[in-house]
This record gives structure tokens, C-alpha cells and sequence, in this order.
């Protein structure tokens, strides 16, 4: 049989109920909506609003009583968190003396929260600091009215159950909400926190790592000779195109010498003279005994001419380059080439063996490692990015020249490990050279260091 509550122990039994309430609740947002608005049968009040708190103390709003939902970005939501966050540490510290309960006023709060409690609360509210089995400060239920809260309570008065109420919302919402376990408790400290990435850096940066380089390439022959011009001229035509293999013999560029040309006219023109005076004379010692004489002077200028031609027909067969050997010429644009003069000795082009392939490479100089003969390389080929083809470091050149791209580089040397169906002379791609093995601290910090230094000359 039921019967009513005695006198004066209504807010028990309101409390009872409440508890139940909060058991009921699916999740932390129906809990904060209860706790805002079922509390007033417990004590009664004008105003209830529900704070979680994050890391740093940072506040944000949860329930309002008589509110289905709250934005938390209006005027008075901002002036709640603000007033929340400020209550944080003498939040904690009631719970660390056992006391969940704070009594709030215009009076005990800053001056810039001060000018706007008129605005938002009632004269006399009441902090319920909620938290968990862990003893950590959570959230927090602000319950404010027009009268003064008693301080002094009885069992019975209903500031008793409030105290009650607070323990018993504080572990329901630690229940939903609350991250458990070791890390929620210590790791998510801010203290902890910073330690546990210190110490993490520090572990990073002990670790051993390898210091690789990575450089443009380009696929060479280790066996070639160098192709010069033979005389002083102008280019007339490259006879192959570049990276053509060739024939031993086979004309690779043409010279146009146009004195020469006209050398070669005149010792025809004249050995063609000389001829003809030869036949003359001939006829002439026939009839007459004293011409015999004259007969060996034209002779001797036949035989003149006819060196002298010969000798220019033969600077003329050198205005042809010709490969000494069966290879591969390499050389750059015909068009760079087309109508250039040159010079006695210069460089045309590379002569190279096919079969024995090699790599060459520039490693920039603010890339340059400490890379010593016989360290890895892997050569990745723009043709075949998927496919990298292993080699090994023959020379790295001590001494910084101009790359091909025009970067102050040092000129790597290596060999190839394996053969490849898609490695060819003049191939270029990306070589990663592997180094030595280094601490990765010194890594990440090396290249800032050594710019740091260069400013500060220190």
C-alpha cells in the first residue's frame, strides 16, 4: 500500500526519482537534459545549466533548462562558458576537500564576468561540481534562483540531497561520457601530456635511420671514346641522329671548309695545267732534240701538282668524322650543332659500348651527403618508375660543377648490379644514393643547423 512522503522528506523522494531518471538515460545529452530540468523537485530554482568540462578547463555547454536544445555560440552560452571555465580551479579544489557544492554570486566572481550576471542569472546560484570514480573534475550543474542558498543544512533540507546528487550525476555522467582507464586519467593531463611528447620526440629522435641522396641520373656507357673535330670548320650536317648505334666507318658528322674548297678547285686547276704542258712538251722533244730538257721540267711540275692535289683531297676526306668503332654516338640536339664552327680538337659527341651501361648523376650541393664508393643506389626510370634497377657508387667527385640543369652539383659515378630491358643510354630518371647510418634527430635538424650557422656565422 502506498502512502505520501511525511513532511520534510519530500526532497528525498524527489532525489530517489531523479536518481532513477539518470540511471534511464540512454546517453550523456538525455542525462544533462534530466539534470537541468528534473533537479527542481529536489530544490527549487529559476534557472539550471549543464557545463562539461575538456582539456584545459575549457567549458561548453550541454542542457538548459527549459530548452530542447542550445546553440552554443549566442551571447549567453559564450557568457556560461566563460563563467565555467573560470570555476574550474575552485571547482577542484572544493573536491579535493570533499565539498562538490559552491555557493555563486555577482560578488564572487571577476569584475568582467561581475557586469554581466544580472544579464544571464539570478541574484544566487549554486555550483554541483560532478565528478567520476576518478575524482576528476568532469562538469558542472550552475542551479540559480532569486534567494540566497543556505550554507548550514540539515539532512533533510534539500541542499543535503543536492550534495547527493552531485555524486550520483557526476559517476552517471562519467559512465557516458568520460574517458576511462589510465590514459583518461593521467595521459590527457596537460602536464602529462607535454611529458609523454617530450619523451616521444626524445625516442624519435634516437632512433637510427639512413641518410639517403637523392640526385638526377642518367644512364651512360662506362666503356665510350670521345668523337673531336678533325680540323678547324663549320658543321654542315650531323650524319645520325643522337643515341643512333653506328658502324665502324660510318660518317657521324660532315665539315664545311669553304677555303679549303677553293684550295682543292685551284690544285685541280693546276694539275690540269701541268698535264697539259706535259703533252706539249712530249710533242715537242719528238721533233726536236733540244725540247728533252724541257720534257723533265714539265715532269717534275706533273708530279708537283699531283702531290699538292692530293694533299688537299685528303683534308677534304677529313672534313667527314667517321666512328673509329661499332657503338652508340651520343650527342646532344642536331639543331645546336647545325652551321656551328669548331675548332681543331673539339668535342662532338661520345662514341659508347652499348653493353657496358653505368650511371652518372648530380647531387645538388645542399643535398650532398657523406657518401663513400660501394654505397647502394636505386635508379628509378622515368620510363619505368615501377621498376627501379639497383647499383652501386663507383666515384663521387669531391669538387662542385654546374649541372645540366645549371645546379652547383657533385658528380656521382656508379655501376649497374643487374641488367634492365628498360635501361638505355641517355635514360633519365631519380637516383636515391643510400649514405651512412645517422641518428634521426640529427636528420631533421642538419640542414636547419647548417642554415642557422651561415646566418649567424658562428
Amino acid at each position: 500500500m502506498n502512502t505520501a512522503p511525511p513532511a520534510g522528506a519530500q526532497p528525498g523522494w524527489a532525489y530517489l526519482a531523479l536518481v532513477d531518471k539518470f540511471q534511464a538515460s540512454p546517453d550523456a545529452q538525455s542525462l544533462a537534459f534530466v539534470a537541468t530540468n528534473d533537479t527542481h523537485g529536489v530544490s527549487p530554482y529559476r534557472q539550471a545549466v549543464f557545463l562539461a568540462y575538456g582539456l584545459g578547463g575549457r567549458a561548453r555547454i550541454v542542457s538548459h533548462s527549459g530548452l530542447a536544445s542550445v546553440e552554443g555560440n549566442t551571447p549567453s552560452a559564450l557568457w556560461m562558458t566563460d563563467l565555467a571555465a573560470s570555476l574550474h580551479e575552485p571547482l577542484a579544489k572544493h573536491l579535493a576537500q570533499g565539498m562538490p557544492m559552491m555557493a555563486l554570486s555577482a560578488q564572487t566572481v571577476s569584475p568582467a564576468l561581475a557586469a554581466q550576471w544580472d544579464e544571464w542569472l539570478p541574484a544566487h546560484a549554486v555550483a554541483l561540481a560532478l565528478a567520476g570514480p576518478d575524482k576528476r573534475l568532469q562538469a558542472v550543474l550552475l542551479l540559480a534562483r532569486d534567494e540566497p542558498w543556505q550554507e548550514e543544512f540539515a539532512p533533510t533540507d534539500p541542499e543535503y540531497f543536492l550534495l547527493q546528487e552531485a555524486g550520483a550525476l557526476g559517476h552517471a555522467w562519467w559512465a557516458r561520457s568520460a574517458r576511462r582507464g589510465w590514459f583518461a586519467r593521467h595521459a590527457l593531463r596537460p602536464g602529462t601530456l607535454a611529458m609523454g611528447v617530450l619523451a616521444i620526440s626524445t625516442i624519435l629522435a634516437l632512433l637510427p635511420v639512413t641518410e639517403n641522396a637523392l640526385a638526377p641520373p642518367e644512364i651512360v656507357s662506362t666503356r665510350s671514346q670521345v668523337i673531336t673535330a678533325p680540323r678547324d670548320g663549320v658543321i654542315a650536317r650531323m650524319a645520325v641522329a643522337p643515341n643512333t648505334p653506328v658502324k665502324s666507318g660510318q660518317v657521324l658528322a660532315e665539315l664545311d671548309d669553304t677555303s679549303l674548297h677553293s684550295r682543292l678547285e685551284v690544285a685541280r686547276a693546276a694539275l690540269a695545267t701541268a698535264k697539259l704542258e706535259l703533252h706539249q712538251a712530249t710533242q715537242r722533244a719528238i721533233e726536236s732534240q733540244a725540247a728533252k730538257a724541257e720534257l723533265h721540267l714539265a715532269e717534275g711540275r706533273l708530279r708537283e701538282r699531283e702531290v699538292e692535289a692530293a694533299s688537299v683531297a685528303r683534308e677534304m676526306s677529313a672534313l667527314a668524322v667517321k666512328a673509329p668503332a661499332d657503338g652508340v654516338f651520343v650527342y646532344s640536339d642536331p639543331d645546336d650543332w647545325l652551321g656551328r664552327p669548331v675548332q681543331t680538337g673539339e668535342k662532338l659527341g661520345a662514341l659508347s659500348d652499348p653493353a657496358a651501361l653505368g650511371i652518372q648523376a648530380w647531387a645538388p650541393v645542399d643535398e650532398a651527403v657523406n657518401l663513400k664508393p660501394g654505397a647502394p643506389i636505386s635508379l628509378f626510370l622515368r620510363t619505368a618508375p615501377l621498376s627501379p634497377i639497383e647499383g652501386e657508387l663507383a666515384y663521387a667527385g669531391y669538387q662542385a660543377v654546374e649541372s645540366p640543369a645549371g645546379v652547383a652539383s657533385h658528380v656521382l659515378r656508379g655501376e649497374l648490379k643487374e641488367s634492365s630491358p628498360h635501361a638505355r643510354i641517355g635514360q633519365r630518371g631519380t637516383a636515391r644514393i643510400s649514405g651512412e647510418r645517422v641518428l634521426l634527430g640529427y636528420l631533421l635538424l642538419r640542414r636547419p643547423l647548417a642554415t642557422l650557422r651561415e646566418w649567424c656565422g658562428c
